[in-house]
């Protein structure tokens, strides 16, 4: 537990020092976002792919965050440290499936913290045809479609060569099974003798 608390505490704290993202994080763009500064200087090859992210209404995850100034691996690396980070947004289609990728400045993006729940599911994901919402009356096997009716799980042949449905029904009443006592017998219990082990 400790130590899992520890990974919790140290993530935030990246979170907080590297712009305020971490790599995984659902966001979407903000209502300003494109009319940042950021995008003045972009080409329009990557103006177009931010706007189509932003039109997409998909799920947006932040797939890196990129500092402006990267240093190396020294005692005083100030990789965690600095505003000038660059976000890198991507749509996250399902199961691990990432595409339409484009960079973007934090502040024409937000997090959508969704904890503890689920993450949203988009609506041009979800299935929308074949929904029955209102309830509809089940119809008899004899009304269904032939081969495909449950009715034919209890039919068969009963020796006659046709194909009839027999006993196979529950009637919701008790049966009485007919139990007689052993006829060679005197006393019914007395044949526990032949198996029981001798004292």
């Amino acid at each position: 537990m400790k130590k899992r608390f520890l990974a919790i505490y140290e993530s935030w704290l990246t979170a907080s020092n590297h712009s305020g993202f971490l790599v995984g994080n659902i966001v979407k763009f903000k209502d300003n976002a494109l009319k940042h500064d950021f995008l003045k200087a972009l080409s329009d090859e990557a103006v177009n792919a931010i706007k189509a992210l932003a039109a997409s209404k998909g799920t947006l995850r932040i797939t890196n965050v990129v500092n402006k100034y990267p240093a190396g691996m020294a005692a005083s690396n100030p990789d965690d440290f600095g505003p000038d980070f660059s976000i890198e947004v991507s749509e996250d289609i399902g199961g691990g499936r990432i595409i339409n990728s484009a960079t973007v400045h934090p502040g024409m993006i937000q997090k959508i913290d969704t904890t503890p729940n689920l993450e949203p599911v988009p609506d041009k994901n979800k299935y929308k045809n074949k929904v029955t919402i209102k309830p509809e009356v089940v119809k008899d096997e004899a009304e269904e479609v032939p081969f495909y009716s449950p009715a034919r799980t209890r039919t068969s042949d009963l020796g006659n060569g046709k194909i009839s449905s027999g006993d196979r029904s529950l009637k919701n009443v008790n049966v009485k099974i007919p139990a007689v006592p052993n006829a060679t017998r005197k006393d019914p219990a007395s044949y526990t003798a032949d198996y029981l082990p001798k004292a």
